[in-house]
């Protein structure tokens, strides 16, 4: 197994870990600090950011890269028999040619590239939110279960009424404390470095560029971004997609496989470029 399969089963056991305990400890603990409806709220949000980093990580690991036809202009690229347009650039590491080529990413065992930049991005943007709300919802257990772990003020020794796993969580000595500190560390080491990701994909998105292309703005080349837009309104819409009537809350909010992203001076046939969206 690589490196990259085995860090997709290291996303998901993590997240499966930050999911368990933070519905199932740290949200029944915290009815000792906040009403009952606010934890609905939470716990509501919560289920549809899980939905969405699943959804999206899933997508960004999984869609095929776009195949390039061919058109006049194109190079030919020999290191993998496909034809090379202004966009696409060769991964080494995939052994292939990716239009609208961003980075590779090891996570999720691929390249992040026109096919699956927006599941990429809505999947870091998801997993940015979930940890704030961990942190900002499950600061009293994090400190009672730092600071006052001597006292009554536990998972284990609170008389919770939303709590329904308590019992068999606490047969096991110490588990829902280190759960605890463990889940709020990792969140707040997550959010720090994936939300500092997210914010340098909003950057580039609002300027029209990949980080190639971002590369080659900052060095020799002349970057071939799709900023064909004069607007960072613009460059939202196009990356996101929203033309032809899309609205943000049905085809962003919403779960759902992406098209790969319109580039400009990209010849496609006529059946292909119906598919770039």
């Amino acid at each position: 197994m690589g490196v990259g399969k085995a860090l997709v089963y290291v996303v998901f056991s993590l997240t499966l870990f930050l999911s368990f305990t933070s519905f199932f400890i740290i949200l029944p603990y915290e009815q000792l600090y906040k009403s009952p409806y606010l934890l609905i709220i939470i716990s509501i949000f919560g289920l549809y950011l899980l939905i969405n980093i699943q959804f999206h990580y899933y997508k960004a690991r999984t869609l095929p890269p776009v195949a390039n036809p061919g058109a006049e202009g194109d190079s030919f690229c020999e290191k993998c028999n496909y034809w090379k347009s202004t966009k696409t650039h060769h991964c080494a590491v995939c052994g292939k040619c990716i239009l609208g080529m961003d980075h590779h990413c090891i996570w999720i065992n691929q390249c992040v590239g026109s096919h699956n930049h927006r599941h990429f991005f809505l999947f870091i943007a998801s997993l940015t939110l979930a940890t704030l709300i961990i942190l900002m919802a499950g600061f009293n257990s994090f400190y009672d279960h730092v600071f006052n772990y001597s006292t009554d003020y536990t998972f284990c020794s609170a008389n919770l009424h939303m709590a329904p796993l308590q019992p068999f969580i606490c047969e096991y000595d110490g588990f829902a404390r280190n759960a605890v500190i463990f889940c709020y560390l990792l969140s707040a080491v997550l959010f720090l470095m994936v939300g500092g990701l997210t914010l340098w994909n909003v950057y580039l998105i609002s300027i029209g560029c990949t980080y190639i292309d971002y590369l080659q703005k900052n060095g020799t080349k002349r970057p071939s971004g799709y900023r064909k837009y004069t607007s960072k309104a613009a460059n939202w819409r196009n990356f996101l997609g929203l033309r032809r009537n899309r609205t943000f809350l049905k085809y962003v909010l919403l779960p759902r496989v992406f098209p790969p992203i319109l580039y400009e001076n990209i010849r496609r046939t006529e059946s292909d470029s119906s598919q770039i969206v």
